[in-house]
């Protein structure tokens, strides 16, 4: 029976027997009314024009609707977000755009080098190894892809816990992070070359239940599956944005609303830069029974940011998850400009900083002695309550150090550089906003 027919069936008939009829339907069945309830009473009213009027029951109607002509009403909105997860690929514990490779298990590579895990897909490149070499006798650390010799990707960041290393690679001719996804490449390391080859990843299976939710944020879908492994429920978070550009960074609400950082050019040194870490709220699923359990990051998860969590909730329950707020970045240059600074005062900029989903307004800089100045900004100009923007980085190759600090709405930034400068050029690049959706996925 389709729509039309169902609609011409419940106008025919008494108030009683609608009643009747539906929870003949319905029975065992549930529903999120609230979101159907609009569209499908819209229809049956439209049809109740054409005839007789009598008194109805439109939220038990819709809900009849709903589950007879789901295609119509609902499925829709579920497919839109289910689309939108097809590109994506789990890799580890995490999810990523478009194809990926990696290590399936643990290689040893020499008696001094063990890669730990290494994944490599559009615009990300990571390797973790353990080794009792240190970082000079690690020397320098090359992938070439397999007949593309004139491609090199090169540690662009790295990290070190004991004899633990971590290492984010980046175009080494372009001086960027167009990374594209090979299996096959070689690793030059301590002197040697190794030919390496990796798995590739299978794509996120859209088959598989996945739950959905509605959010009041356009362009943000969030996904959420489950499944029991090692002995407890596992909560698989997927995100998607319609701006692919736009990258998730973590997930749940900031704690401290501040942030700060420093970068400071150390000339043959380099750039070393730093930053305040975003400690978030805990994350939680609630049982029927209102019971909540947390949501915790497992001991050997691998890949950032993690989209796999743990919980302790009972294996075969409903469960709610809720989760309030999510952080994203852009991680490319947003605007470039030149700074005029003056050399005593302040002068009144007011420069429209666009962020695409966010704005800021440059509003003044201050010159605060001879070799000193400081920005101040308006953030959150754009008027959507919903996203803020948490930090951006803002950087010239000329100033010493720069350090910023990011509170609410405004930003503060103060620059160190030589005595006679009165021009720079500045760029601002990889902007973090925290979007607050108030997503709510019910998982069966």
């Amino acid at each position: 029976m389709n729509e039309d027919k169902m609609i011409e069936f419940l106008s025919n008939l008494d108030d009683d027997l609608i009643e009747k009829e539906v929870d003949k339907l319905l029975e065992g069945v549930e529903i999120d009314m609230d979101h159907i309830k609009k569209k499908a009473c819209d229809k049956l009213n439209k049809s109740n024009r054409k005839g007789k009027r009598k008194k109805r029951f439109p939220y038990v109607v819709a809900a009849c609707i709903c589950l007879l002509s789901m295609t119509i009403v609902y499925a829709d909105d579920i497919s839109q977000a289910i689309k939108s997860f097809m590109n994506k690929t789990p890799v580890y514990s995490t999810i990523v755009d478009g194809e990926a490779y990696y290590l399936k298990e643990s290689y040893d590579l020499n008696k001094d080098i063990q890669i730990k895990s290494l994944m490599f897909s559009e615009g990300n490149l990571e390797m973790k190894i353990n080794s009792n070499l240190s970082k000079s006798e690690l020397g320098e650390i090359n992938i070439i892809p397999k007949g593309d010799p004139d491609t090199i990707y090169f540690p662009g960041g790295y990290s070190e816990e004991g004899n633990e290393y971590f290492f984010s690679f980046a175009n080494k001719k372009e001086k960027n992070y167009n990374i594209k996804p090979v299996k096959d490449f070689q690793l030059i390391i301590a002197g040697n070359i190794y030919d390496l080859s990796l798995e590739k990843a299978k794509s996120l299976n859209t088959n598989e239940e996945i739950y959905t939710s509605k959010s009041n944020i356009k362009g943000v879908n969030i996904g959420a599956k489950k499944f029991y492994e090692n002995g407890k429920v596992n909560i698989q978070l997927i995100t998607s944005f319609e701006d692919q550009d736009l990258k998730l960074s973590r997930f749940g609400k900031p704690i401290e609303t501040k942030a700060e950082f420093t970068t400071e050019n150390k000339g043959t040194e380099g750039i070393v830069s730093s930053s305040t870490c975003t400690k978030r709220e805990d994350l939680y699923v609630f049982d029927e029974k209102n019971n909540q359990y947390k949501l915790e990051i497992p001991k050997d998860s691998t890949g950032r940011p993690v989209t796999i969590f743990e919980t302790n909730a009972p294996k075969d329950k409903n469960l709610t998850l809720k989760l309030p707020s999510i952080i994203t970045v852009y991680e490319k240059n947003m605007d470039s400009f030149e700074l005029s600074i003056p050399k005593e005062g302040e002068r009144i900029l007011n420069k429209e900083i666009d962020l695409n989903i966010q704005k800021a307004v440059f509003k003044k800089i201050k010159r605060t002695s001879p070799t000193s100045a400081q920005v101040e900004f308006e953030l959150n100009t754009d008027g959507n309550e919903n996203i803020h923007i948490r930090s951006f980085d803002f950087y010239s190759h000329d100033v010493k150090k720069i350090s910023g600090e990011f509170n609410g709405d405004q930003g503060m930034i103060n620059l160190e550089f030589d005595k006679d400068m009165d021009t720079t050029n500045v760029e601002i690049a990889y902007p973090e906003f925290i979007m607050n959706g108030n997503w709510v996925i019910n998982m069966k």
